[in-house]
């Protein structure tokens, strides 16, 4: 499913003002606290049929994680290149989104984007302005996919909340 302009909207809103690597770092723990005491299958349980758990969501957090940490290091690596887009509702089907263990894709979202924060702190100021030509996007930088990796989580962050609540 591309992106919608309404969607990019909201996801640069919810980043705006952030600092990008300080809000990373702080959403696996705020998810982490918000599913802390919540049972395994009320985790797994959809709001409605055609919206996904908070499992999933988990599920897709963690799986984004790879492809950003690809699209990142592509970038750095070859300014300019393409980066494909991908069907998240494919990967959740391949992925079995809905059997997985929530804690575990909680874990696994938390590993990844340590790896990929070590990874952005590690970059000097021309690295940041590394591009790639993402199929949906446009042109983006790493500054900027770091920035939508922001909006991204909170994003979910606010679903998870609803969904709970």
């Amino acid at each position: 499913m591309p992106d919608t302009p309404e969607y990019l909207s909201r996801i640069r809103e919810r980043a705006e003002g952030k600092d990008t690597l300080i809000a990373q770092a702080q959403s696996p723990s705020l998810i982490g606290e918000l599913i802390a005491k919540i049972p395994a299958e009320r985790l797994r349980a959809r709001p409605t049929p055609d919206k996904w758990s908070v499992g999933e969501i988990l599920a897709h957090l963690a799986e984004d994680e790879i492809a950003t940490a690809w699209r990142y290091r592509q970038m750095v690596e070859h300014s300019g290149g393409a980066l494909a887009g991908f069907d998240q509702d494919m990967w959740a089907n391949l992925g079995n989104y809905a059997g997985r263990d929530p804690q575990e894709s909680l874990s696994l979202y938390r590993l990844l984007r340590e790896a990929n924060l070590h990874f952005l702190r590690a970059l000097n100021a021309e690295q940041w302005d590394c591009f790639g030509i993402h199929a949906e996007r446009g042109r983006i930088t790493v500054r900027e996919l770091a920035g939508h990796m922001v909006g991204h989580d909170a994003n979910h962050i606010e679903q998870i909340r609803k969904i709970l609540s």
